[in-house]
């Protein structure tokens, strides 16, 4: 949705700037569209000063170069030296070509649109720049669209874009105050120079987070709110995130090294729509990584790959692999790994191994067990897994009583078919 300019004039980031373009938009509605585009340019000046003095108090060396510059040129206006006039034109003239330069602060595109405004509002203001008898007329659409670029790429930025942006929105992303919940994640960005950022920053910051993380020379080096940066960013700049990161997923597993292959892994699982967006080659890396990944977290890697159109098979042979460990960090694990700690239940070789295994995976999802799961168990104890006797298995069993869907006759009937009579309900309480 398009915004008005009232909604836009309320996101600048000078007051004295406001001030400014509410003019040109009043002088816009007045049919006045040389003063309009003037006034613009003039909101432009104003905000791009402000912003230089900002970066100077913030010790941005190039910043402090030119405040000096102006500063001493206006000392001069004041004591009545004329020459300070054309070196303070000068300094008005290189505003854009200093901010782009030196700042980072401007894209190619977002440069070549305040160049027109700066050059209509020549032709507006200077009654020499015509070549023609008649003044210069600019149409009504050339001074919305100016006043909007005013707005967009300049007034409603915060002072710090390029490298100082990014500098200090690494602050805020390591800083030990950094949410750890995503909407109160997004609420911080929001506030930071990203959260009505240009295009080209949202980009940078989406590199520097994800380029970032794997290398060991990097400030956001293995920081656990990278991910969670990467997400709230996401929020924020959706269409220009999420492109943004289907790139850099590509480039890290492409690239061999085992914690930029791991990342991409756990991008393309917590950004999905991401995830679903990469090409071939790297489908092929991310199904190798997920079966012979090592870590803790493999259980809930393969809960989210298993949602995953593409990487399914592979989640399904990685299920394989996993631990009794790895499963138990898992919340709300689907049927598939359900079934894979009944399996892992069943390998019980002695009774501290089955109360071991009846603690970490199946008496905690006992009220999950399929009837499947449940035959399964009961069938391998019957075989010869070592559950019959341990405490943990008797626990199992209370707890398919208690918390199972299956009704207890059908469950009963299972005892009875493996020999397991001993188990039932009836027969527990006449050992009690």
């Amino acid at each position: 949705m398009m915004l008005g300019f009232e909604e836009m004039i309320v996101r600048c980031v000078d007051e004295e700037a406001k001030v400014h373009i509410r003019e040109a938009v009043r002088c816009y509605e007045a049919g006045a569209y040389r003063a309009s585009i003037v006034s613009a340019h003039v909101a432009v000046c104003f905000d791009l000063i402000a912003k230089l003095r900002s970066l100077a108090s913030g010790g941005d060396q190039e910043a402090i170069a030119l405040v000096t510059k102006l500063d001493g040129f206006q000392q001069q206006q004041r004591q009545g030296n004329l020459q300070a006039i054309k070196g303070l034109l000068e300094i008005e003239r290189t505003l854009l070509n200093e901010f782009r330069d030196k700042f980072d602060f401007f894209g190619h595109q977002e440069f070549e649109e305040l160049s027109r405004l700066r050059s209509d509002r020549n032709q507006c203001a200077h009654p020499t720049f015509s070549h023609d008898a008649l003044p210069y007329a600019p149409a009504a659409e050339l001074a919305r669209l100016h006043i909007r670029s005013a707005l967009t790429y300049v007034l409603s930025q915060q002072p710090r874009q390029g490298k100082a942006a990014l500098g200090s929105l690494q602050a805020t992303v390591v800083s030990p105050y950094f949410p750890t919940a995503l909407d109160e994640a997004v609420v911080r960005l929001r506030g930071a120079e990203i959260g009505t950022a240009r295009d080209a920053l949202v980009r940078a910051f989406v590199d520097d987070l994800t380029f970032g993380w794997p290398d060991p020379a990097h400030p956001y080096h293995a920081s656990p709110h990278v991910l969670l940066a990467i997400e709230a960013t996401v929020e924020l700049h959706r269409p220009i995130a999420v492109p943004r990161l289907v790139i850099a997923i590509q480039k890290l597993a492409k690239s061999g090294v085992a914690d930029a292959v791991r990342f991409a892994g756990a991008l393309a699982l917590r950004i999905r729509e991401a995830g679903e967006q990469v090409d071939d080659a790297t489908k092929a890396v991310l199904r190798i990584w997920l079966v012979q990944e090592q870590s803790d977290n493999k259980g809930s890697a393969i809960k989210r790959a298993l949602q995953i159109a593409w990487w399914r098979d592979a989640a399904l042979e990685a299920l394989e692999t996993l631990t009794a460990k790895q499963l138990g960090g898992v919340t709300d694990p689907p049927s598939e790994m359900v079934t894979r700690a009944a399996h892992l239940y069943a390998t019980a070789t002695n009774w501290g191994d089955a109360n071991e295994l009846a603690a970490d995976v199946a008496n905690p999802l006992a009220d999950r067990f399929a009837r499947a799961d449940i035959a399964y168990v009961f069938e391998k104890a019957h075989q010869g897994a070592d559950l019959i006797g341990s405490h943990g298995f008797r626990e199992f069993t209370r707890l398919l009583y208690d918390k199972n869907p299956i009704p207890d006759p059908e469950l009963e009937a299972l005892f009875d078919e493996h020999n397991l009579g001993h188990y039932k309900r009836v027969e527990q309480v006449d050992e009690a």
